[in-house]
């Protein structure tokens, strides 16, 4: 970690209400700090919980950027109705 613990922390609760500008899901940011994606992750720490900072989302998508691929909010796994009426109509409950 590039001095992560002397940075200006935050929650990753509060990391995911303000994520370079925008609010993206919990779940995203603890994905990114666990996982990580294309080789990358947000730097955090364990203090009693998980811990990020504003200059590390900053690195983290600066970094994406550089690979030309910007953090995203993940694609609703909700079918559209239009999906849902084709699947209706496939299995004969709808004409």
């Amino acid at each position: 970690m590039s001095g992560l613990s002397k940075e200006s922390l935050l929650t990753l609760e509060e990391a995911a209400r303000d994520f370079g500008g925008i609010a993206i899901p919990l779940n995203t940011i603890r994905y990114y700090a666990y996982q990580g994606v294309a080789g990358l992750k947000l730097e955090a720490i364990y203090i009693n919980r998980r811990y990020t900072s504003k200059e590390a989302i900053q690195r983290f998508i600066a970094q994406r950027q550089n690979l030309g691929q910007v953090p995203e909010k993940p694609k609703s796994k909700r079918m559209t109705p239009e999906q849902i009426d084709e699947g209706l109509r496939r299995y004969g409950i709808r004409k």
